[in-house]
């Protein structure tokens, strides 16, 4: 009886793998149908555009502070950079930027060349005066900028929706915002961004981890996932097993934190007046299957009317190089469709 059992566990499993595994010519056929969507634009030969400028040039223009904020919804004080120009003309705008996981704040500054990039533009005329919002995400920076599953003590969606944004309200009260991220960064700002959506004007993911479950099994298995409970013993990998302790092994608590389904559930009227960056690298499939989230999620972003962009960047891998070559059409991007928006 138990061989007869943990065979059908077997056939059952080898079943599940081969339905769902992400095959070339299942992507293949997702890919011909997005770039048929006007929204989404393929970067065929990706350059490096921004100038390059000395550390005087960059120090005479451009100041970065360092804050701590304290929050009753974590224990830990909640680091935070802000790189703003010295000399602001204008009522600026304000850019929240979320790195990914064990990556930190000042990797904006130095990897994507953060600076670089927005001098490049701002003395082409091509944006405007942008503070730049950096924090470290907590945890050591593997938060997933998330409210960890049956502990109060590590809060930190509250703290980004909550306390991070009455920061920023603040000291900028009369900027338009946008929030954006790289890896875990893009998971974070497109969750917190879809689920506080008067906060924010554009909302960016780059390369991100926007659809939790698509990152280990196909999106159609989504309606029995909500059932499932899966063992923690199943996850003897350190980053897999760190997700279950944050999100916890329950389907339909995953689901509840998975931009792809937050995207359906939210009313759609909400959506009027936003605007939706999402950009990848084509090389971006494994291990984590950035790619094939993207695919899905631009699908269902076009399936439910978000107002969006985009962008698949060709050869391009799970790098901060990618970003930096990104977040130069992104700040263009960025500035335009606030100017729109009144």
């Amino acid at each position: 009886m138990i061989l007869e059992i943990l065979g059908f566990l077997v056939f059952i499993s080898l079943l599940f793998y081969t339905v769902t595994y992400p095959y070339n010519f299942k992507l293949n056929r997702k890919l011909k149908r997005v770039l048929n969507f006007p929204q989404v634009e393929k970067i065929v030969d990706p350059k490096v555009r921004y100038k390059e400028f000395s550390h005087k040039e960059l120090s005479e223009e451009l100041i970065i502070e360092e804050k701590y904020l304290e929050t009753k919804y974590t224990t830990e004080k909640m680091r935070v950079l802000i790189v703003k120009p010295k000399i602001m003309l204008e009522t600026p705008l304000c850019l929240v930027l979320l790195h990914g996981i064990r990556d930190k704040s000042e990797d904006w500054i130095y990897k994507a060349k953060l600076r670089e990039n927005y001098l490049s533009l701002k003395r082409g005329g091509r944006v405007k005066d942008i503070i730049f919002i950096l924090p470290d995400s907590g945890y050591n920076c593997e938060s997933w900028y998330t409210n960890f599953y049956n502990d109060k003590l590590h809060q930190y969606e509250e703290f980004f929706s909550k306390d991070l944004t009455s920061f920023i309200e603040q000291e900028y009260p009369n900027s338009k915002k946008g929030i954006g991220g790289f890896s875990m960064g893009g998971y974070g700002a497109l969750k917190i961004g879809l689920k506080n959506l008067e906060s924010y004007d554009v909302i960016a993911s780059f390369s991100g981890a926007i659809s939790l479950v698509r990152m280990s099994i196909n999106r159609r298995v989504m309606r029995i996932f909500r059932y499932l409970y899966v063992p923690k013993f199943l996850f003897n990998d350190v980053n897999k097993a760190h997700f279950m302790k944050v999100f916890s092994p329950w389907g339909y608590k995953i689901l509840k934190n998975d931009p792809y389904s937050i995207i359906k559930e939210t009313n759609p009227e909400r959506y009027k007046g936003k605007k939706f960056y999402l950009s990848v690298g084509s090389e971006d499939k494994k291990p984590y299957l950035m790619f094939q989230q993207w695919l899905d999620v631009v699908g269902r972003a076009k399936k439910y009317g978000l107002d969006f962009k985009g962008k698949i960047y060709e050869n391009e891998c799970h790098t901060w190089e990618y970003i930096s070559k990104d977040i130069y059409n992104f700040l263009v991007f960025f500035t335009e469709e606030t100017k729109r928006r009144k």
